[in-house]
This record gives structure tokens, C-alpha cells and sequence, in this order.
């Protein structure tokens, strides 16, 4: 009893705490120290509810609550009241909870390689470029390991991991050695997508035309895409503006698209001939009374729910009348299809959280509660909690630790108790839904960036994580057994959007932005490209070509098989260890690792303002445009399957 009264106590001492710290905060001159101790008030309080947790205090929930309303005090007062922008660090990890990041050497040296010589060019005209400094030279791609040479030169290895995958978990290993083969396609600007549950469509709520303003639903029907090119289809789907949400539902064939106004449902139903029309039929609109702004999610039982600031909307899909159009304000308003809608069956408020407003939920299948995360800028809050909509729409669970603001939040069959979040401090945290802290912290960038979003996926049972950059424009996936990040994949300096998992076909789908071209279409911000000769599309063509020789033909005495390795890079195996070590050659190996391929940069541009360079990654790509990008991990790759770079000609 004396323990269960003692953490209610430590947490109203941790408010005192606060308050004094609030008050004396001015007088620490050392920013250093000021945020050492504000930092040790919010682990302190994790540690609490750990301890209360490991004990199975009774108290749990209240002190979960406790804890919850004195976190949101600091941070809120942590990011209106300090002069150091940059996100918290994190806050709720421990020794058995751990908090992991990328031992790769940060990136971003062509910003460095920039600035250095717009200084040399300004103050001294006619002066040699000096090199970069130690902290900015990041080593060329060749110095890189490579564990198959299948493995596509749009990634990058870490040095020295020790991958969970072996023979015997054959799809995981093709991830883990990153054996993917890619395909793009233009796109819209993606402001949310979703794959159905059974992998038929993908749908993209997008904005085109002038300044991205044109609402568009752009959707692939998976089943029929070839494993060269994709081939999209985009439709105006009569929304008065951009939509910024949408949701599948593959039971009943349905697309759900929202914008502030309404929720539109389209049809990709087989029609005559077994064919899906391109110009998917409006089935449904609903009328979001411009009160129920939020996410959308679509239950089993056939009801929507759309979320609004302390409540949510809910309509029954077995009582919603056929999508008919409203003429008389479709006379006033011809550009647009007008349609009233119909207004919600039902409206369920949030009776614990009466001002909570979730900006992105995810339904957990196993549970089914929806899975929440709101933004501050919205609602005030950083709060990420499991509602239960179907039973009034009580709080089923809160989750702590966030540093900034949910964006995503994912789950995979492969774990129906494990979830992971995305949120703008930069992190991605990984959750067991019974649990009120993350069982796993991951720091997806040292670049102060926010995490897009991240993907969880089971290939042969084990954990694997995708996580997006937005400035850092890469895409990185780690292996949660061994917590380690494992590799990055380029995105061709486009910035990440958004990411999906089609199980069916092994592929990951990755929405992104090219933020070199305005409002307008136009591209801005290129310079001549310095590609290296290795980094051509015919260096690859050439490796591809002897890995193929290789196979056909094995040398002498060794092994008739396709994990044959590159030199740039080997993958040792231990005796005593059947995984295997990726590390590099030796720093002094022969050759000229920045030979330049005049002739054929003479045609390429590369952006001035970047984060990696040309000879990052072993194929010097520049997406140019909003991209799609797919990546199909399979045992036998072609990796010569390459989109073309940003040309002289843009």
C-alpha cells in the first residue's frame, strides 16, 4: 500500500519540480544544463509508470493519466517558451526498453559542398574550393558493403550488422539484402495513401493542376500491374477541394476519399467483361459538415467513421442511399459536382477526451479500437490513445512518450499486439498495445527532421521496419531483433510522402515529392551533375551482366549459387554464426573513386541543395518530378531496371 501512495506522491514532486524549474529556468544561463535538467524531469516520470507497470500497480491507469497531464505541461511549455526550435530528445526509453539510431555518418554534404563554394565564389573570387571539412566527407558508395550483388545500387549498407535473416527465412533475407526491383511512375502531389486489405488497389488522395489545387483520387489496381512499369489511373472525383484523407475497403470494393467537406466512395468492382471501368462510379457521398475534418476508417461491420474535435461521425453503409447528384446547386457551381450528402447516423463523442482530435488514426484489427494520434497545432495536444468507438467511444488506452506530433500510425499481421508510431520529433517508436510506453525507440535521423511515416512488416516472422525522411530524402529499413538499421534506399532527392506495404507481391510503395519544382511545375536549383563512372547506368548494366555470366558458368571449386557478392563489398560468415556480417573492403583499396564520367554528366543536372551527392548510392539518380516509387523484393532481381536521371533537356 505504502508503494501504491508513494508514486501518486513522486509524480505531484515531479510537478513541483516543474513549476520551480519554470521559474528559475531564466536564471540558467547554460542552455546545455537547462535542458539536461528539464529532460531529467520527463524521464523521471516515464520511470514512474514503468516501475508502476513492472509491479502491476492497481493504480496503473490513474497513474498513467497522472503522468500524461504532467508530460503535455512540459511539452507545451518546452516548445512555446524555449529558444532552441530543434525537437526534445527522447524521453521514455531505458536499458530494457532501449533507444536505438543510425550509426551510418550523417549525410548531407552537398549542402556542406554548397555553401563552401558560394563562400570561395563571394569572398574569394578565383580561390581554389577548399575540400570539405572531416565531418562533412562522406565516403563513396564503392567503400560501402554490398551483401548480394542483386542488391540494388539504390541502397546503402552500414558497416558491420549482423542481420537477423538467413537462408531458412528466405523473403526476409531478399529484404535484408535489399534484392529489390524498382519501378516508377509520375504522380500527383500525394497527400495520403492506402492499399486495401487484400491487396487489390492503391489509392492515392492527391492535388494537380496549377499549385497542386486540383483535387484527384489516383489508384493502381494491383492484381494486373506488370513487374516493369506501373500504370495508373487519375480521376476527378468532384470534390470541392483537395482531399487530404482517404481509406479502402476491399470487402466491399470500395475507395473512400475525403476532403473538409464530404466523403466520397468509389467503386473498383469488376463491371462487364470483368473489368474495373477507369473512371471508378461514385457509389456514396456523406456530408462531413465541415465539423468532422479528421481521418476516416472503415470498420468490418460497414460503418464509416470520420473523426471531429471530440467526436466522431459514424455512417451506416447498409443504410446510405445511392450518390445523386444535387442540380440546383450544381447549376451555381458547374466545375464542381455538388452533391448534398447525407448527413451521419450516428455521432459518437470521445465522453473521456471531450476536446481531443485525432489527425491520424489506424483500425487495430485485434482489438479493434481505433489507434489515435493527434497534432498540437490542432487539438493542443501530443497525445496517442486507442479509442473504442463501437462502445461510446470511451479511452481504451493511452500511450506516452511522444516528443512531438503523431503522423502515423502502423500495425502488421504478423504481431496483432505490436504497433508503431511516427511522429515529428523524428523518432518512431515501437508499442505493445498493452503496454503505456514504447517497448522500442527509434531515432530515425540526427538531421532534426520529422518521421513521414513507417511501415511494419513480418516477412517469415520476423519484425522489419521501414521509416521515411522528408529532408534526408531516404528511405531506411531496420531490423528490430537486432536494432540496428541495416541499410537506406534512395529516393531520388524526392522527399517522402507517404509509404504502404503490398503483402501479396513483397513490394513497398513509397509516395514522394520533388522539392525542386515550384508551384508551377517548373524545376529550379540544378547544376551540372558530377556522376562518377561507376554510378552510370552502364556500370550497372555491366555488373548485372557478369553476376548473370557467374551464375551460368561458375568459376572452378566454388559454389553453383546466386549469393555470389559484389567487390565492393563482402558478406563474411562466422563458423560459429550461420548470419552473416556486412562489412566493407579495405579503405586502401585500388582505384580511383572519383573519377568523373565526363561525357555522361555532361547531359545530367543534380540539385544544388540535395543531402547526398551523387556518388552515394551506386547509381546517381534524380527523380525531377513527384514520384511513385516501388520496390519488389524478390530472389532474382533486375537491376538494371533503372528510371532515368534528371537530363540537361528538364
Amino acid at each position: 500500500m505504502a508503494e501504491q501512495v508513494a508514486r501518486p506522491a513522486q509524480l505531484d514532486c515531479l510537478a513541483a519540480r516543474f513549476e520551480a524549474f519554470k521559474s528559475c529556468a531564466v536564471q540558467e544561463p547554460d542552455r546545455k544544463a537547462r535542458n539536461a535538467k528539464f529532460r531529467t524531469i520527463l524521464e523521471a516520470t516515464c520511470t514512474v509508470v514503468r516501475d508502476a507497470e513492472q509491479s502491476k500497480d492497481p493504480q496503473l491507469a490513474e497513474l498513467v493519466e497522472e503522468a500524461h497531464v504532467l508530460l503535455e505541461a512540459c511539452l507545451k511549455y518546452a516548445y512555446s517558451d524555449r529558444e532552441d526550435s530543434r525537437p526534445l530528445s527522447t524521453f521514455a526509453h531505458s536499458e530494457d526498453e532501449p533507444w536505438i539510431n543510425d550509426i551510418m555518418e550523417t549525410a548531407g554534404s552537398d549542402l556542406v559542398d554548397e555553401f563552401i563554394r558560394l563562400y570561395t565564389k563571394t569572398l574569394k573570387p578565383g580561390s581554389t574550393v577548399p575540400p570539405l571539412p572531416a565531418f562533412a566527407q562522406i565516403r563513396p558508395w564503392t567503400k560501402s558493403p554490398r551483401p548480394h550483388t542483386l542488391a540494388t545500387r539504390l541502397s546503402r549498407f552500414r558497416p558491420d550488422i549482423v542481420p537477423t535473416a538467413t537462408p531458412s527465412t528466405p523473403l526476409a533475407l531478399t529484404i535484408a539484402e535489399a534484392r529489390a526491383q524498382l519501378t516508377t511512375d509520375l504522380v500527383p502531389l500525394t497527400h495520403a495513401m492506402s492499399v486495401s486489405s487484400g491487396n487489390s488497389i492503391l489509392a492515392l488522395a492527391s492535388g494537380g493542376g496549377w499549385k497542386a489545387r486540383d483535387p484527384m483520387l489516383h489508384y493502381y489496381l494491383l492484381g494486373p500491374q506488370s513487374d516493369t512499369h506501373l500504370e495508373g489511373v487519375s480521376m476527378d472525383p468532384g470534390l470541392s477541394s483537395v482531399p487530404r484523407f482517404v481509406a479502402t475497403d476491399e470487402e466491399r470494393k470500395l475507395v473512400f476519399l475525403a476532403d473538409n467537406d464530404r466523403i466520397k466512395s468509389f467503386s473498383f468492382a469488376a463491371g462487364e467483361g470483368g473489368r474495373v471501368p477507369k473512371h471508378l462510379a461514385n457509389v456514396h457521398t456523406m456530408d462531413a459538415q465541415r465539423l468532422y475534418d479528421g481521418p476516416i476508417a472503415v470498420f468490418p461491420n460497414g460503418r464509416v467513421a470520420r473523426a471531429g474535435k471530440g467526436k466522431a461521425a459514424i455512417w451506416d453503409l447498409s443504410c446510405l442511399a445511392p450518390h445523386a447528384d444535387d442540380q440546383e446547386r450544381a447549376a451555381s457551381l458547374p466545375s464542381v459536382e455538388i452533391s448534398g450528402g447525407i448527413k451521419p447516423h450516428a455521432v459518437v463523442t470521445f465522453a473521456d477526451d471531450p476536446s481531443y482530435a485525432p489527425a491520424t488514426w489506424h483500425l487495430h484489427s485485434s482489438t479493434g479500437y481505433l489507434l489515435c494520434g493527434e497534432r498540437a497545432g490542432s487539438s493542443g495536444g501530443y497525445a496517442c490513445l486507442a479509442l473504442d468507438l463501437e462502445h461510446g467511444g470511451r479511452r481504451a488506452a493511452r500511450y506516452l512518450g511522444h516528443g512531438g506530433d503523431v503522423t502515423r500510425i502502423t500495425t502488421s499481421p504478423g504481431d496483432p499486439n505490436l504497433f508503431v508510431t511516427a511522429a515529428g520529433d523524428g523518432y518512431a517508436r515501437l508499442f505493445d498495445a498493452r503496454r503505456p510506453l514504447p517497448v522500442l525507440t527509434i531515432e530515425t535521423s540526427i538531421q532534426h527532421e520529422g518521421c513521414v511515416d513507417v511501415v511494419l512488416v513480418h516477412p517469415n516472422g520476423i519484425p522489419t521496419l521501414f521509416t521515411g525522411g522528408d529532408r534526408t530524402q531516404q528511405i531506411k529499413m531496420w531490423d528490430i531483433r537486432e536494432q540496428e538499421c541495416v541499410y537506406e534506399l534512395s529516393t531520388g532527392n524526392n522527399a517522402v510522402r507517404g509509404m504502404v506495404w503490398d503483402e501479396e507481391r513483397s513490394s513497398l510503395f513509397v509516395a514522394t515529392e520533388c522539392p525542386y519544382v515550384n508551384q508551377f511545375g517548373e524545376r529550379a536549383g540544378y547544376r551540372k551533375a558530377r556522376i562518377p563512372t561507376w554510378a552510370t547506368w552502364a556500370s550497372v548494366e555491366k555488373d548485372y551482366k557478369a553476376h548473370k555470366a557467374s551464375v551460368r558458368q561458375p568459376p572452378a571449386g566454388s559454389p553453383a549459387s546466386t549469393a555470389s557478392v559484389a567487390s565492393e563489398g563482402t558478406l563474411h560468415s562466422d563458423e560459429n554464426d550461420s548470419r552473416g556480417y556486412y562489412v566493407s573492403e579495405d579503405d586502401d583499396a585500388d582505384g580511383d573513386e572519383d573519377e568523373i564520367d565526363e561525357v555522361y554528366s555532361a547531359d545530367m543536372r543534380w540539385p544544388e541543395k540535395c543531402f547526398h551527392k551523387e556518388n552515394y548510392f551506386g547509381y546517381a539518380y534524380d527523380a525531377g518530378e513527384h514520384m511513385l516509387f516501388r520496390w519488389q523484393f524478390k530472389d532474382e532481381p533486375d537491376i538494371t531496371q533503372l528510371p532515368a536521371s534528371t537530363a540537361s533537356d528538364y
